[in-house]
């Protein structure tokens, strides 16, 4: 890996890793009995303290010890800051932030008993092999196109810019795409055990739809939201970045069909067809690699952004396509694809017409947002009537 001195970082991140897979099942079992609070309060307080200890030691700790500020504190901080350490805090406090977990989770652990059930581990390996393999397939698309941006980008396709700033400037606004990313990922936590206790009501097909559509509306408002806003959004980056801002809204919208392959995927996990998730992954896999090359050359990171979204709605037709014949839902494409599309044409108005004034331009993005919200509620009038 070209980093001979930090075996120890290894090692560590193997921890992490090995304590993100031994609290997996007492976090499953929160989520199959409804203890949405503890659960959110858990994953929340994880958050806060790996962010909190950060911020206290590369920045709170850093700064004293630099003199910038508080330099009574100097001579305490210096037993508790080493400058040499560097990047190394960020590797142990994310171990000491996942193993405070294990004490968080002690009453869901004190409940289960080691006993080995062949008969039941088989068809649970079944089930469950295929979405190892999707996940790692999911990886490859997660992090492929800023390692073949790095190989890949030709020399000075940016002027005065390295491959690897090239790399750093992507990295950051694809961070921006954080918004959805979560949104999606708080939806799946609360959603998957919903889909499985609905999966024998007759009408669960229907209300299956409903979930759909409503969530594609509500993603693609963040879509619509934070590409209109993106000059406030940007500074969560800073102005380094900003020269891949454009990237932004392309990996919002890949995200957004991301979302939608997570909801489409419940048909193959609710008829034990899990194997189509790993075809699917693959298939989408590929495409990321095959587009990255192709793209990279000629359109620089804007080239990965396409082959990201290309892929993602590519995943989402195959799963539509695969759905429909292996377990129908009718879900409303054409009311969903047209929310979708008015998202787009907005976001575009937001960013091909440049309003000079700061707070003209402001009033003319949100009333793009609001005419999507008044949209919204003209075409779903009919069932906010029923309520």
């Amino acid at each position: 890996m070209g980093y001979p001195d930090q075996q120890e970082y290894i090692v560590w991140l193997a921890l992490v890793l090995a304590i993100d897979a031994i609290v997996a099942i007492p976090f499953a079992w929160l989520r199959h009995q409804n203890k949405a609070i503890k659960f959110a309060s858990i994953k929340l307080s994880n958050i806060l303290i790996t962010v909190g200890a950060n911020l206290l030691f590369l920045v709170f700790f850093r700064n004293i010890y630099e003199g910038k500020y508080l330099q009574e504190l100097r001579p305490l901080v210096s037993y508790l800051y080493d400058p040499d350490f560097g990047v190394g805090y960020i590797f142990l406090i994310n171990l000491v932030a996942n193993a405070l977990l294990l004490p968080m989770l002690w009453r869901e652990f004190r409940i289960f008993h080691f006993k080995l059930d062949v008969e039941q581990l088989k068809p649970m390996l079944q089930y469950a092999y295929p979405l190892l393999f999707m996940g790692l397939a999911g990886m490859v698309n997660e992090v492929i196109d800023r390692l073949l941006l790095e190989h890949w980008l030709p020399e000075s396709f940016y002027p005065g810019m390295s491959n690897m700033a090239a790399v750093g400037i992507y990295s950051a606004c694809y961070k921006l795409a954080i918004f959805m990313t979560l949104t999606i990922q708080a939806f799946r936590y609360a959603v998957e055990p919903f889909f499985f206790s609905k999966a024998e009501d007759k009408n669960s097909p229907q209300t299956f739809a409903l979930v759909m559509k409503w969530f594609v509306i509500f993603c693609a408002f963040i879509f619509l939201f934070i590409s209109a806003n993106l000059e406030d959004f940007a500074y969560f980056i800073g102005p380094e970045y900003w020269d891949g801002l454009m990237v932004v809204p392309v990996l919002l919208l890949a995200n957004l069909f991301l979302g939608v392959y997570y909801n489409l995927s419940v048909w193959f996990k609710l008829t034990d067809k899990t194997h189509f998730g790993t075809y699917i992954s693959f298939g989408g896999a590929a495409v990321t690699i095959v587009a990255n090359l192709l793209l990279i050359p000629i359109l620089g990171y804007m080239g990965s952004a396409i082959a990201t979204l290309i892929c993602y709605f590519g995943m989402a037709v195959a799963s539509y396509l695969l759905g429909n014949k292996h377990y129908p839902i009718p879900y409303p494409v054409k009311t969903i694809m047209g929310y979708v599309a008015l998202a787009a044409i907005l976001v575009f108005a937001a960013l091909a017409i440049d309003v000079e004034n700061f707070w003209l331009r402001h009033v003319y993005h949100l009333a793009l947002c609001a005419a999507f919200a008044v949209a919204v509620v003209l075409k779903e009038r009919p069932r906010f009537l029923k309520f």
